[in-house]
């Protein structure tokens, strides 16, 4: 997928391939403050995920829900980190220690 003249394909694939994850659940564990002071996170339905021009260079990385979304520039997000880490979950980490994880339908 090309946003801004350059490529993304591992962002892409999600777009892609978006209708085995609509329906499903985005858990959200908020920043690097929030799990410090214990927060436990809240659950939405996926209903759409973008990948979107942020700025002249980069791309935003977007998954949507009923009641809120997660996302983060692809310059400072990836797969993986925070622990949350189960069967069926994929997991992400943005700025500043942003965690929220995807589960298909």
């Amino acid at each position: 997928m090309e946003v801004n003249g350059k490529f993304y394909p591992m962002w892409g694939q999600f777009v892609e391939k978006k209708e085995e994850w609509v329906g499903g659940i985005l858990e959200d564990f908020g920043d690097s403050l929030d799990i410090a002071l214990g927060y436990e996170g809240m659950k939405n339905i996926i209903t759409d995920i973008t990948l979107e021009p942020n700025g002249k260079d980069s791309a935003y990385f977007k998954i949507h829900g009923e009641r809120f979304g997660c996302g983060f520039d692809v310059k400072y997000g990836g797969i993986g980190g925070g622990g949350y880490n189960e069967d069926g979950w994929i997991t992400f980490s943005g700025y500043g220690g942003h965690t929220f994880r995807i589960k298909q339908k």
